[in-house]
C-alpha cells in the first residue's frame, strides 16, 4: 500500500527528520511534480528547478512538520500556489487607472443621452 508508506516515512520524517524518508517523498513525487509544474508554467526547465526549489524550502525551513495527512497533497498544493505567483509576477501590467478626471461623451453620442 502506497498511502501506507506514506504514513509510516511521513512519520520518520516528522518525529526523527531522516533523510531517508525525506529523499522518499523526492523520489516519489519530483516527477509528477515536474509534469504538473510544466503545464502550469509551459516550461519544462523552470518546472524542473522550481520542483528542486520547493523541496529544498520544505527540507530547509522544515514545512513538513506541516503535513497532517497526505504528502502527495502536500506538496502539490505547494507547487501550485508557487506556480500561480510565478504565472501572476509574469503576467503583463495592467494599465494603472487614468487621471485624467471624468470620461468626456463624444459629441455624436450626446443627442442620445438625456442627462439633465
Amino acid at each position: 500500500m502506497q498511502i501506507s508508506e506514506d504514513i509510516t516515512m511521513l512519520s520518520a520524517l516528522q518525529k526523527d527528520n531522516r533523510l531517508e524518508a525525506y529523499q522518499y517523498f523526492f523520489m516519489k513525487y519530483y516527477k509528477p511534480l515536474c509534469f504538473k509544474a510544466c503545464q502550469m508554467l509551459g516550461n519544462e526547465q523552470r518546472a524542473k528547478e522550481e520542483v528542486q526549489q520547493l523541496f529544498i524550502e520544505v527540507w530547509k525551513k522544515k514545512i513538513y512538520r506541516q503535513i497532517s495527512h497526505s504528502p502527495g497533497g502536500f506538496f502539490y498544493q505547494l507547487l501550485y500556489e508557487r506556480c500561480q505567483r510565478i504565472q501572476q509576477q509574469a503576467a503583463p501590467s495592467t494599465c494603472p487607472p487614468c487621471q485624467t478626471g471624468p470620461a468626456v461623451v463624444p459629441q455624436a453620442l450626446s443627442p442620445r443621452l438625456s442627462i439633465s
